[in-house]
């Protein structure tokens, strides 16, 4: 049966409301460095990738995806970017139609509003990383959980999100165990279609487990390092502290916060609503989908596992969470202001967010770029201490070809999506020999050191030596490239 035409009028408004935001931001918000990652990976052979992956982490779907994209012309950032946003609107769709066969039309419509203001499901809607795709893995699979549940149907569905989430995201294997202890609360024969439909979803992802394994540890010990550094009262809130649409977001992304006492008030309201959302029948199941992943990230962050990092992980949380603020809603009308005042913030904090993006300005990498092309208009060689090779390559665009970038240690350069000083320390007489053959060279030399790391030191006496001045500082590097009168 076709939907009625007012309905369907209601699902394009809902698929509009999601959309609009998240086109916006694509064009917007600046990239920062994972992004580059992408960009550069996406260009990659199927060969390229996989041993790209081999020093990095993650598994290859966004990759491809964006290979794919932007095989139509694209450009790869763009193409990244189209993918979260396409990804980004299918999960405010999908978590609406999960929370209409749970709950009803009404707890549908509010679910879906919810979300497609949210200022964490719009920041993954429009970035090009993985994130957009697990929340997008996310909401169908709770879509497919409420048709197992009412319709007995529904396991291939559940089994190709799985399968999504895991070859999206390391996260997705924390979603399978989520959604396999979800699945033991389901009725027979719902229950074991569930169990064998996850199950399916872990198998595809075995041919990618080798690689897996085997990818370095130091790839992600940063995240492990951030939550060490949290105060430990911080500690007990982070893993929910940014489900609230009116978190303190500034913190670890470049989205706006809201007043401490905005934030407390938000939070407590949030949490109010959700506790009215669990008193509706067989919402106990959705309660327990959006309270695990929480609790397991922060118990694997506790136990040194480099699994947590504020912003990340709420994409396993935020879809049941919104199933539960509009089962709220359509319950009762206190519940429906309360959740109304909530998505108003929503849109605010996002509506924040993107004159943020509009104004801010150029980027490290951006003014590094600039300073580049102005110095050494001719090309040359560009030494490099830290992270920065990627985001200067991507804004030096066309013109990257003329510039020879060395990594130093050189090490560094096989793994460009990470930098870690324990793991690529340079080595004794490194930075000496380099400075000798550059020395030897006539082609003109910049260098861009990263205060407060091994290198930086070696770095600026190689400065010194080559005749180098600092032109520019920006945050986490300063670039010292030749005199006027040596151009």
């Amino acid at each position: 049966m076709s939907r009625p035409p007012k309905e369907s009028w209601r699902w394009a408004a809902l698929a509009l409301a999601a959309l609009a935001p998240r086109v916006c931001g694509a064009f917007l918000r600046h990239p920062w460095h994972d992004e580059y990652f992408t960009a550069w990976a996406g260009q990659l052979s199927l060969s390229g990738l996989v041993a790209a992956l081999r020093l990095d982490s993650g598994p290859p779907l966004p990759y491809l995806l964006v290979k794919l994209v932007a095989g139509l012309g694209v450009p790869p950032l763009a193409a990244a970017r189209a993918v979260s946003v396409i990804a980004g609107t299918a999960a405010v769709l999908l978590a609406a139609r999960a929370a209409r066969r749970a709950f009803g039309p009404r707890a549908g419509w509010w679910a879906g509003a919810f979300l497609a203001v949210h200022p964490l499901a719009i920041a993954w809607s429009c970035e090009g990383r993985a994130y957009a795709l697990l929340f997008m893995a996310a909401a169908w699979a709770w879509e497919r959980i409420e048709t197992l549940a009412h319709e007995r149907r529904g396991a291939v569905g559940l089994a190709a999100a799985v399968a999504l989430a895991c070859w999206s995201h390391g996260l997705g294997l924390l979603l399978a165990a989520v959604l396999a202890v979800v699945a033991l609360t389901l009725q027979p024969p719902a229950r074991s279609r569930a169990l064998a439909a996850v199950c399916a979803g872990l198998a595809s992802h075995l041919p990618w487990l080798p690689i897996a394994m085997h990818q370095p540890p130091a790839a992600i010990a940063w995240m492990a390092a951030a939550w060490r550094a949290m105060p430990p009262a911080e500690r007990l809130a982070a893993p929910v502290r940014l489900l609230s649409p009116l978190g303190a977001y500034a913190t670890a992304l470049d989205l706006p916060s809201s007043p401490w006492w905005l934030e407390a008030t938000a939070g407590i309201a949030l949490a109010a609503v959700v506790i009215a959302g669990c008193r509706a029948g067989g919402a106990w199941r959705t309660a327990i989908g959006a309270a695990l992943p929480p609790v397991m990230l922060g118990a694997l962050a506790a136990a040194g596992v480099p699994a947590f990092y504020p912003g990340r992980g709420e994409a396993l949380a935020l879809a049941p969470l919104a199933l539960l603020v509009g089962a709220a809603a359509a319950r009762s009308r206190p519940a429906a202001l309360a959740v109304l005042a909530l998505t108003c913030g929503a849109a605010v904090t996002s509506a924040r967010a993107q004159v943020a993006w509009a104004t801010v300005p150029p980027s490290g990498e951006q003014r590094i770029a600039a300073c580049l092309r102005q110095a050494l208009p001719d090309g040359g060689t560009v030494v490099i201490g830290g992270y920065w090779r990627l985001g200067i390559a991507y804004h030096l665009g066309t013109l990257a070809r003329r510039y020879t970038l060395v990594n130093v240690p050189a090490e560094a350069a096989r793994h460009p999506g990470w930098y870690d000083p324990r793991a690529d320390a340079p080595r004794s007489d490194e930075v000496e020999a380099l400075a000798g053959r550059l020395l030897a060279s006539r082609t003109p030399v910049a260098i861009i050191a990263t205060p407060g790391i091994a290198t930086t030191q070696p770095l600026e006496r190689m400065a010194g030596l080559l005749r180098l001045h600092p032109a520019i500082a920006v945050p986490g590097g300063i670039v010292f490239v030749p005199s006027a009168t040596r151009r």
